[in-house]
């Protein structure tokens, strides 16, 4: 389960940069909607967000496993804290790029 976990991350990792790829041509070709930079904005920030809980996730098993005779709880990071929040941002400019379009 933890190859998994690692080729998952490693992939979000990797699809995030070819979104930020994709972003860098289509401004540089002035081929571009803004709903779809938007939307491809979002889904990076949603890519980190996972990314990073996945890294968190597993050394946060690890602490849980030492730490199991003491039962104290584990401390959230604030680099976790951060990506989830910028993780929720992502999802908003996904929305807000489905509808906006909608409206107009």
């Amino acid at each position: 389960m933890r190859i998994a976990a690692v080729i998952f991350q490693y992939a979000c990792c990797a699809f995030a940069l070819f979104l930020c790829y994709r972003i860098v041509t289509s401004i540089h070709q002035q081929d571009y909607q803004l709903m779809d930079i938007v939307s491809d904005v979002g889904s990076i920030l949603i890519c980190i967000d996972l990314a990073i809980f996945l890294h968190f996730n597993k050394s946060m098993a690890s602490l849980k496993m030492k730490r199991a005779s003491q039962q104290s709880p584990v401390e959230v990071s604030t680099l976790e804290k951060v990506s989830r929040k910028l993780g929720h941002l992502g999802i908003m400019l996904i929305i807000c790029s489905w509808i906006v379009p909608k409206l107009a």
